[in-house]
């Protein structure tokens, strides 16, 4: 399979728009738009995980706030625009290709316009069709208790759920006359993972948290990559990791909107940070970034859309503690920030002109690319271990999703660009993408398919957390921004 035909399934949107710095509220009395035009629709579906499910980091043991799947589709502009966002860890390549499909047929579109990305919150579930049915053809089924779905067979209920709320939601498509533009600075939610030594090197991560509320197996197996690196953990460093500076970040929240003359239809929200307060304690949640978009929509009365964006070494451990109080404190300071966004907002005019598509096929560089053949034996090998087995299937199924590629697009609205790239991708490259088009509004959304950490280049020469379970080479950053410039030229 080319990468050009592998790309041209697994498309990631990005959403275009920016105006202005400036925070005024237009306050022109804007029109109601036609019958015909530009429309929206909103959706959503369930996407909470039954109990007993198996999460990856934990087993669904109670269910607390419900997850969703929340999507819009942009009518009006050529073939129907769907974005999704849901609230679960990752997705890979075969679930989106089978969501984009459902999605596209259930709205008359083509896959290349659907984008569906996750939030990555670690009490979740995981989109991993791939792995699930891999195991299954080597004989290695992850173990299902009575009465629980497979994940195969869950995961494509969530699928065929959105898809059908979807078409439910195309009849009742609002029409939009204006796009609102908005950002606010978020107060003490975001903070740089990789605090860097004299040396050039990652001197400490820094976890979700700044206490050791991990899993008990998970602490210690980061505790030996750690020791292996050279770098030490913020949880076993508590002090030192609340007294280390934010470093860097992008610390706006930004806040793209859709108006029917003055009457809010939508809203689009991004902020690049791990969302996760804690994990590993076997009850699904949508994290404070959940709770607040919720919240925010009970208060606007338009509906709200949350996109992690390029937070792959962004997390809240400087201000984290791991308890329900920090999670509620942290989901009032960013409904507190998406607010200020909101009311802070440029309105334009918008019309079917306005709008563009644009996207470029991508090949990304896999650090375990010549050894796929290898690994593949490995997992054929019914003599080894089960464990050695399992971590080969991941190895290449890697690889081979890395190298068959993927598709980064640009939905241009006016003089605005939102750009929405895979992976738990660095800040660099959100702050990247915003250097090319500096005088714009330039939002971006990552975790459109789950690649793992994809860093920017000298990452890949300071060692940390991250770059050693990378799946990816230090020529990544050459490979999507070379994309994202062409696609914002």
């Amino acid at each position: 399979m080319t990468a050009i035909v592998t790309a041209a399934r697994r498309c990631l949107l990005m959403t275009g728009l920016w105006l202005l710095p400036t925070a005024s509220v237009q306050t022109t009395i804007a029109q109601p738009a036609p019958a015909t035009g530009l429309r929206i629709a909103t959706f959503e579906a369930d996407a909470t995980p039954p109990i007993g499910y198996d999460m990856g980091y934990s087993v669904v043991k109670t269910i607390g706030e419900p997850l969703r799947a929340k999507g819009v589709v942009i009518l009006g502009a050529g073939q129907p625009i769907i974005m999704v966002a849901v609230d679960w860890v990752n997705v890979d390549g075969k679930t989106r290709d089978e969501w984009h499909a459902t999605l596209a047929k259930a709205a008359g579109t083509t896959p290349n316009r659907v984008t569906v990305h996750a939030l990555h919150q670690h009490d979740a579930p995981r989109g991993d069709i791939e792995i699930f049915e891999e195991r299954i053809k080597h004989g290695l089924p992850i173990p299902v208790p009575a009465g629980v779905p497979s994940k195969g067979t869950w995961v494509r209920s969530v699928i065929t759920r959105s898809a059908a709320a979807l078409t439910q939601a195309l009849p009742q498509a609002q029409p939009v006359t204006h796009v609102g533009l908005g950002r606010a600075m978020a107060e003490r939610i975001g903070a740089n993972r990789r605090i860097m030594g004299a040396n050039g090197r990652v001197w400490m991560h820094r976890q979700s948290t700044y206490t050791n509320e991990y899993p008990a197996e998970v602490a210690a197996d980061i505790k030996v990559d750690a020791d292996v690196d050279g770098h030490v953990l913020s949880i076993l460093h508590p002090k030192e990791a609340q007294e280390a500076p934010e470093g860097l970040i992008d610390p706006y929240v930004r806040v793209i909107s859709f108006w029917n003359g003055n009457r809010p239809v939508a809203a689009l929200n991004y902020y690049a940070s791990h969302p996760q307060v804690n994990f590993g304690k076997g009850i699904p949640t949508p994290e404070f970034v959940g709770l607040a978009r919720e919240r925010r929509q009970k208060e606007t009365g338009a509906f709200q859309v949350y996109f992690t964006g390029a937070g792959g070494n962004i997390t809240v451990g400087k201000y984290n503690d791991g308890s329900e109080g920090s999670r509620q404190e942290l989901a009032g300071r960013m409904e507190d920030a998406m607010r200020r966004a909101w009311t802070g907002t440029t309105r334009s005019p918008l019309t079917p002109k306005d709008v563009e598509w644009r996207t470029t096929d991508i090949s990304l560089p896999a650090k375990y690319g010549m050894f796929k053949d290898e690994a593949r034996a490995v997992a054929a090998d019914t003599k080894r271990p089960a464990s050695e087995r399992i971590a080969a299937i991941s190895k290449y199924l890697s690889a081979q999703g890395l190298e068959d590629g993927t598709t980064l697009a640009v939905l241009r609205v006016g003089q605005g660009y939102s750009v929405h790239i895979p992976g738990e991708s660095f800040v660099q490259y959100q702050l990247g993408a915003q250097a090319i088009r500096p005088n714009n509004f330039v939002a971006m959304a990552a975790y459109a398919e789950g690649f793992g950490y994809i860093g920017n280049r000298d990452a890949y020469g300071e060692g940390g957390y991250e770059m050693t379970i990378s799946n990816t080479t230090l020529t990544a950053e050459k490979v999507i921004m070379d994309g994202v410039r062409k696609l914002l030229q």
